[in-house]
């Protein structure tokens, strides 16, 4: 099976636009991005669903903004790992930047490297969703987040 270029193209535009929002440079819900059962595993992390989802972003968005921590998710080497009609599965490497206080901030190595894999799934209307989002991290520096924590935050059983 071939894929359309067009088709090609919205997913990456999709997972381009997924990070934009991580790094709160777009303005679009986390939880959009998802099916309605949609989910996202990395490393010890979970949540399922929007509900879940939506309030992992609400306290990404809190905890980045009380500790003036920005980032930037450089995601790379988009590759087709399986295809059929109406579903994609891709393997990216992020790479990922990270610093506390204003812009512009010092450069320096990243804070982290991570192979994710995004299934992608045509919605009914037309639109690619993700229906899973799994990372596992590959190499961590010491502004890797912990993602445990992050994990029971948007379950509620962290305060």
């Amino acid at each position: 099976m071939s894929i359309i270029s067009e088709d090609y193209l919205s997913v990456q535009d999709l997972i381009f636009n997924f990070w934009a929002c991580v790094d709160e440079t777009i303005s679009r819900p986390g939880e959009s991005f998802f099916t309605p059962d949609g989910d996202m595993r990395i490393e010890a992390f979970r949540a399922n669903g929007r509900d879940e989802l939506a309030q992992y972003f609400v306290n990404r968005r809190e905890k980045s903004a009380a500790s003036q921590r920005r980032t930037r998710h450089l995601a790379t080497n988009p590759r087709i790992i399986s295809m059929e009609p109406g579903r994609l599965h891709v393997q990216t490497t992020i790479t990922v930047f990270s610093g506390y206080g204003a812009t512009p901030l010092e450069l320096g190595t990243p804070s982290s490297l991570c192979d994710f894999l995004f299934y992608c799934v045509r919605s009914a209307e037309g639109e690619w969703l993700l229906e899973r989002v799994e990372g596992r991290l590959i190499f961590a520096g010491k502004d890797a987040p912990v993602l445990e924590k992050a994990g029971s935050k948007s379950a509620g059983t962290e305060p």
